[in-house]
């Protein structure tokens, strides 16, 4: 028998689908918006819209599975089969079949599964099969080498595919044998599976997303800052005014022996103050020469609809009325011409900005220069794109949680103890959870918090959310690239914001960015768990402890990147020794000896005394101190010796592995040391102690006392500091250079 009369045959006694009449949303349990109606089975095209939950990110046209795409019309049934037999694992003629997956896929995956059986079926017809039933090992093979490789538009070879394309080209093929006793038109001739070859991405694979170098998060941060917290509320005042002029009524036209007499005191009103007439925009310049103006003549460049709208005269088309030789108000020309000449043209926006200062301190200016609608619609684009990356870098959200924002996300501030408030931006946990997602909270900085309320404002009264459904933020023309040339431009120059190297980022980078800052601090695994929120509280034993997997080769590339971190601040700590810094605190004179020793060691060449070292061979004399470098909040701990650590003999802990950062006393551990760096937090500390002095009663003594106490300690930190510092008077530890 042909393997065409066997699938004939095969359909003839099928006797029709299992999912025949059957309601997809029904059957997959997915809940339908009120008053809307779910697709059935024998629809070729499922309109998923009406599911009540879907997340935002994921578009309207993804949210529709079309399988008429599928060039054969035989196969339409066949590829409904397996996508609803993916989603319902439970089904009850699904759950006996012995490679079915037990587990139902979301609506994502199985809107990719389509993707990718699209592809397949197609390709077999473009190989002239027309039956599932003559499908061989070699057609797999086939289709396996031609998704392996990707090709431009010219066909011409590009690159070789990545592994998940592959293991996708080989497993979907393979699905359909899986499910094949299932479908009832179509399927693999009996007992043929198509071999796995292709070796599957473990789930724990190293991350391949790497964080932003230090070069791209500086002026990153610093732009988006300033965008934020110094443009943002100008932005959303003019914003508001430009709508406000959008939606004021027309006014009606104004009868002709009226008008000449408004226009003309319009004018003097110009001529007298002195501000410039509206100018058209580009864009109106193509339209004026579409309608036959002249750009040599000398009202080319002035905007009469907002002359017309500004004097409230009314009417159409003014060039009909004002320009045409002959015309009605040609008498009122003479002087317009006039008053263009004494007072020029500018855009219509942003004439009297406020003055802001610069963000490198250069100075002030206006925060923006005289624009056009166009670009208020651009300039608020940017300081969203701001708020994007603020929020995103300094919360670590997803791309799915950003859209999930809703326009009330900022929650109350909390007032956790004097002077210390705590800020929450409300949105929705998308992976991991059922459809929809489910509500969290995410605890931000000051920064990020102002950041969303800008967002808000600019999102519009009746916005719900505070971004739009597709963020479309990486890629060439996407918002990070019209945010970086915006930076970068002459806007940017002009207001003194450092370029933004032209580094690829997207929102994975800055969320893994963060991960990776987060990490480095005292405790700041189980941190980064808690604010990205990749697990649960209650895992944070076997985050850290469990053998292989994800979350130990994250831990190995927190501690290798902690190492490259600590040779970078030692040997800053050098190189600030050798140019006369000197460190303070109760640890620095064995530092010094040590740094002394290194310095030593490298002049030991009398022979070429002119050699100058690189960083290379200094980090090579200093690893080993940097190896026992620990930070704390306002100084570096130097972990050589755990009899020498104050915190361990305050604590009396088994474990002297490792410093108790929690406990550190630095003004009195002679492992510690204060440098430069730490100098804001000790001043910042002692002002803190006088604030809340002033504040305790008089009946408070004890409290009087300790607080007194910490800021003398904090101001005798700052004076050593500072002393440390004043000895570099002359050349290298004080000697003439």
């Amino acid at each position: 028998m042909t393997v065409f009369a066997e699938g004939a045959e095969r359909a003839g006694r099928s006797g029709g689908s299992v999912f025949a009449g059957a309601v997809v949303c029904e059957v997959i349990r997915l809940p339908v918006r009120l008053g809307c109606h779910s697709p059935v089975f024998e629809q070729n095209v499922w309109d998923l819209t009406v599911v009540d939950g879907i997340p935002r990110f994921f578009s309207p046209s993804r949210r529709t599975l079309d399988f008429t795409k599928i060039r054969n019309p035989r196969w339409w049934t066949v590829a409904k089969e397996y996508l609803l037999a993916l989603m319902a694992p439970e089904h009850e003629q699904v759950c006996v079949l012995p490679d079915a997956y037990r587990l139902p896929k979301t609506l994502i995956t199985c809107q990719q599964r389509l993707e990718w059986l699209t592809s397949w079926m197609n390709w077999l017809t473009e190989q002239g099969v027309t039956f599932l039933g003559e499908v061989t090992q070699e057609h797999c093979d086939r289709f396996l080498q031609h998704r392996s490789t990707i090709y431009d538009r010219d066909g011409s070879f590009l690159r070789d595919a990545g592994g998940d394309t592959r293991m996708m080209a080989e497993l979907v093929p393979r699905e359909l044998a899986y499910y094949g006793e299932l479908f009832s038109v179509d399927r693999y001739r009996n007992g043929f599976c198509p071999r796995a070859t292709v070796i599957r991405t473990e789930g724990n694979a190293e991350n391949k997303t790497q964080p932003a170098r230090a070069d791209l998060q500086r002026p990153l941060l610093a732009a988006a800052l300033f965008l934020v917290q110094k443009m943002g509320p100008h932005v959303i005042a003019l914003q508001q005014e430009v709508e406000r002029h959008r939606a004021a009524p027309r006014v009606a036209a104004m009868p002709l022996a009226k008008r000449e007499a408004v226009l003309v005191e319009t004018l003097w009103q110009h001529a007298r103050t002195g501000e410039p007439l509206a100018q058209t925009s580009p864009d109106g310049l193509g339209y004026k020469i579409t309608k036959g103006w002249d750009p040599a003549d000398p009202l080319f460049h002035v905007s009469l609809k907002s002359l017309v709208r500004e004097s409230g005269t009314g009417g159409s088309d003014p060039r009909h009325h004002w320009v045409e030789p002959g015309g009605r108000w040609e008498p009122i020309l003479p002087l317009l011409e006039q008053t263009l000449a004494q007072v020029g043209v500018a855009p219509l926006w942003g004439r009297d900005a406020a003055v802001i200062d610069r963000a490198d301190g250069d100075g002030q200016v206006p925060w923006t220069l005289p624009v056009f609608d166009a670009d208020v619609k651009a300039l608020v684009g940017v300081v969203r794109t701001a708020c994007m990356i603020a929020i995103s870098a300094l919360s670590g959200m997803r791309h799915s949680e950003l859209v999930e924002l809703p326009a009330d996300c900022r929650q109350p501030p909390q007032q956790i103890g004097p002077g210390r408030v705590r800020h929450r931006l409300k949105s929705k946990l998308i992976k991991g959870k059922k459809l929809g997602g489910v509500w969290d909270e995410w605890v931000v900085v000051t920064e990020a918090y102002e950041a969303a309320g800008v967002a808000r404002q600019l999102a519009g009264s009746d916005a719900s959310h505070l971004f739009p459904r597709t963020l479309n933020f990486g890629g060439r023309e996407g918002r990070y690239e019209r945010f970086r040339e915006w930076v970068n431009g002459e806007e940017g120059a002009r207001l003194g914001l450092t370029p933004i190297p032209p580094d690829p980022l997207n929102l994975r980078i800055l969320r893994r960015t963060l991960a990776v800052e987060i990490a480095h601090r005292p405790g700041g695994l189980l941190a980064a768990k808690i604010q990205l929120k990749h697990l649960s509280v209650v895992t944070t034993e076997g985050y850290a402890n469990r053998p292989g997997g994800a979350q130990a080769k994250f831990l190995a590339e927190v501690g290798e990147s902690e190492h490259n971190r600590n040779l970078t601040l030692t040997l800053q700590a050098f190189r600030d020794f050798q140019a006369g810094h000197q460190p303070a605190g109760p640890g620095a004179r064995d530092l010094v000896s040590f740094f002394k020793s290194v310095e030593n060691e490298l002049l030991q060449d009398a022979a070429a005394p002119q050699i100058k070292h690189g960083d290379q061979e200094v980090i090579n004399l200093l690893s080993q101190r940097a190896g026992t470098l620990h930070l704390g909040i306002a100084n570096y701990c130097w972990f050589i010796d755990p009899d020498k650590a104050l915190c361990l003999k305050l604590a009396q802990t088994k474990d002297r592995s490792r410093p108790l950062a929690g406990m550190c006393d630095s003004a009195r551990c002679p492992q510690a040391t204060h440098h430069p760096c730490h100098r804001p937090v000790w001043a910042s500390a002692a002002a803190s102690s006088r604030v809340f002095i002033g504040k305790i009663g008089r009946s408070q003594k004890a409290e009087k006392a300790r607080l007194t106490a910490e800021a003398e300690r904090a101001d005798h930190v700052v004076a050593a500091i500072d002393a440390a510092l004043a000895t570099a008077t002359g050349g290298v530890h004080g000697k003439d250079q």
